[in-house]
């Protein structure tokens, strides 16, 4: 879900979404992140801009993604 996310609405580059890639090198800004956000809530994944903004790379980023949602 959140690689269709990011490659979506988002209009990320797939090929920079590399699991050890930094947030910032994937292009995730403080606006993106305020916008991955919305568009994970509105998908039943309420994370809040700073645990988003808290993890360090796309890996650990899909990691709590899918804990959350493992969670529900």
């Amino acid at each position: 879900m959140l690689k269709t996310i990011l490659t979506g609405p988002l209009q990320m580059d797939e090929e920079a979404l590399r699991p050890e890639a930094s947030l910032e090198d994937a292009g995730l800004d403080s606006l993106a992140i305020a916008e991955l956000d919305l568009l994970l809530a509105e998908h039943g994944v309420a994370l809040g801009e700073d645990r988003i903004a808290a993890v360090t790379t796309v890996g650990a980023l899909d990691q709590l993604v899918d804990e959350h949602m493992a969670g529900r």
